[in-house]
């Protein structure tokens, strides 16, 4: 009904019977306003729609356990995605909808909650739609008033696409991604664990470190693009032939690991390794052929350390050495290896201590006219003076010269000296001709190096066709060979002559001779000693020397030590020569008396006798650049 202001009123009308006489009856009635009453049964009503809807709406699906846990009520949307029937699920019957291996965790955590009380929180796969999906099941207690529970609540949440996601991040984390093999940070973790079980089962753990000889070819002359086909094509080879032996990874660059566990002595362990130079691969580009293959550092537990980072330290100074001795090769790691890793460092602390007190000092070797006997040059030479006054070779610290820093500094200083002297000669009006300055492929790997050395000549005024720089054909072997063209072809821009030191003991001498601006050829010492005592070497010098003239270049030969070998190079052809029989090595400040006996003497010199007394230096023709010491 209507009440006085217009509103609809909920009115409940009461009506009772009741006889003034036998025949009349009376109903009495009474109204009651309830419109307040209906207001809050409706509102009761929607709210509990509301919240059937947000239950069966929410993608979490609520489930009710009896105190023993075993499940009495599910949503019919549960019931849909698993596709269980109600009696079918009821108590432990949803354990027939989860995946074989989550059954035992799963009952023993509902257990351990039904013990302690503990609201419990699992993942858990799930048959759904005919695929397990992984869920996350959450259950809390209801207690009664004695602390009692009476019953579990919970729900179960599909998490399937999370959890999958989880798991391509945890595994970018341990996997390379182009290779697919485990990498760096997933191998430690494994050789970790393996260390730990080898010390209970006392067997030895081998950890090999390879990598791919001429990668950086492969990049340079076919791009990036097929030196990651050649990677992934390795890390296949790898994973298929160390199948159900050990473990693969990638740790970066072009270098693998191999984890071989339960191994039985090291011989076991070197035939292993043996299978991996079996990977071959030949590949084409720019007119040649680059067959790549590995070589491979092998360090076993316990005898060549105990530690993760030791044995990986000691692989990687095998994995050296076996380059060091021609590639392509096994090397299993010995403890002579360490020491000569502790020497090298000596060396280069040496060597940076010598830099740093300007001990480094320039010694000159004259180079002499085979057809005249003038002197026509020298060739600058290192040493340095120890902590006692000591003048020492460049023998005890040529490892310096494969240290890019130290080897710059040395550099540097050394072509500071030997401009500064020159220009003092020059001053004092004598001929010195030229000088050759040997440098190391270290330096040449320097960006700006010739323009850095073009700069200091200049500071000098030191003419391009006054020196020579001398190289051997190592500074193109190894990273950096693209640098080391660039400054070579800088330094023939600016008419800086190129000479091929040790000539005929590089791997690739004719190749090189065809692409590089050389103008002079050195013959080495190990050729020129047996010139006159080996017909093999004789015939081998002779050779060099037609070379060296039909390509129009000059031609040295170094290490002349007697009479005899200097008459039968004259009679060869050879241009010139250095060594003992001329001249041992000399400081700076003797060299213009040198220049001037030997001008003096020039009309009367005989090659047939020493032109100047042997000093007490080491052994002549010892570049700086650590290409020729002894």
């Amino acid at each position: 009904m209507h009440g006085g202001a217009g509103d609809l009123r909920h009115i409940r009308v009461l009506a009772q019977a009741r006889h003034r006489g036998p025949d009349r009856p009376v109903v009495d009635l009474v109204a009651v306003d309830v419109t307040s009453e209906h207001a809050e049964i409706d509102l009761l009503r929607r709210s509990m729609e509301n919240l059937r809807l947000i239950v069966e709406y929410n993608p979490q699906l609520p489930w009710i356990a009896d105190a023993e846990g075993r499940i009495i009520d599910f949503t019919d949307r549960w019931l849909e995605n698993t596709g269980l029937e109600r009696d079918e699920a009821a108590g432990s019957g949803w354990l027939s909808a989860t995946h074989p291996d989550d059954v035992e965790p799963v009952t023993q955590r509902v257990a351990h909650s039904h013990a302690t009380g503990e609201p419990f929180d699992v993942r858990v796969r799930l048959m759904v739609n005919d695929q397990y999906r992984w869920m996350r099941a959450q259950a809390y207690p209801r207690r009664d008033d004695e602390g009692r529970i009476i019953r579990w609540y919970g729900y179960t949440e599909d998490i399937h696409e999370s959890v999958l996601i989880e798991e391509q991040i945890r595994w970018n984390a341990d996997h390379d991604s182009l290779t697919e093999l485990p990498n760096r940070a997933m191998f430690n973790a494994c050789l970790d664990k393996a260390l730990g079980r080898a010390l209970t089962d006392f067997k030895k753990v081998g950890v090999f470190l390879l990598d791919i000889d001429n990668f950086k070819d492969v990049n340079d002359l076919m791009g990036h693009h097929a030196g990651d086909d050649l990677l992934k094509s390795f890390a296949a080879r790898l994973k298929a032939i160390f199948a159900g032996e050990g473990v693969v990874a990638r740790l970066g660059g072009d270098e693998f690991a191999i984890l071989i566990e339960n191994a039985d002595n090291r011989q076991q362990l070197a035939d292993l390794a043996d299978r991996a130079l079996t990977i071959r691969e030949t590949l084409f580009a720019a007119g040649r052929s680059l067959e790549c293959r590995v070589s491979v550092g092998v360090a076993a537990f316990p005898e060549d350390g105990r530690v993760a980072t030791e044995l990986l330290r000691h692989a990687d100074l095998a994995l050296y050495r076996a380059k060091s001795l021609g590639r392509g090769r096994v090397q299993m790691f010995e403890q002579s290896l360490l020491e000569d890793m502790q020497e090298r460092v000596a060396m280069i602390n040496r060597a940076r201590t010598a830099v740093r007190d300007g001990t480094i000092i320039s010694y000159y070797q004259p180079k002499v006219s085979l057809q005249t006997g003038e002197l026509v040059g020298f060739e600058a030479l290192l040493r340095w003076r120890d902590s006692c006054g000591t003048i020492r070779s460049p023998a005890e610290i040529y490892a310096a010269f494969d240290d890019h820093d130290v080897a710059d500094m040395i550099g540097q200083t050394m072509t500071s000296q030997v401009f500064s002297d020159m220009a003092a000669w020059r001053a004092r009006g004598l001929a010195v001709g030229h000088v050759a300055i040997n440098v190391s492929s270290a330096e040449l790997r320097r960006e700006r190096f010739a323009g850095r050395l073009i700069e200091t000549m200049e500071r000098f005024s030191i003419a391009p066709d006054s020196i020579e720089i001398e190289i051997t054909e190592g500074v193109f072997l190894g990273a950096g060979s693209d640098a080391v063209r660039r400054s070579i072809d800088e330094l023939h821009m600016c008419n800086i002559p190129l000479a091929l030191d040790d000539f005929g003991t590089g791997f690739a001498s004719l190749t090189h001779l065809r692409s590089l601006p050389v103008s002079t050829l050195k013959i080495d010492r190990s050729f020129v000693s047996g010139v006159t005592a080996r017909e093999s070497d004789g015939a081998i010098v002779s050779a060099l020397i037609t070379l060296g003239r039909a390509l129009n270049m000059k031609v040295v030969a170094e290490g002349v030590e007697e009479a005899d070998q200097s008459i039968r190079l004259r009679e060869m052809g050879c241009d010139y020569a250095q060594g003992f029989y001329f001249s041992r090595p000399a400081p700076s400040e003797t060299i213009p008396a040198l220049i001037q006996s030997w001008s003096e003497n020039s009309a009367v010199i005989s090659l047939n006798r020493r032109a100047v007394p042997r000093s007490s230096l080491g052994r002549g023709g010892e570049g700086w650049a650590g290409s020729r010491i002894a």
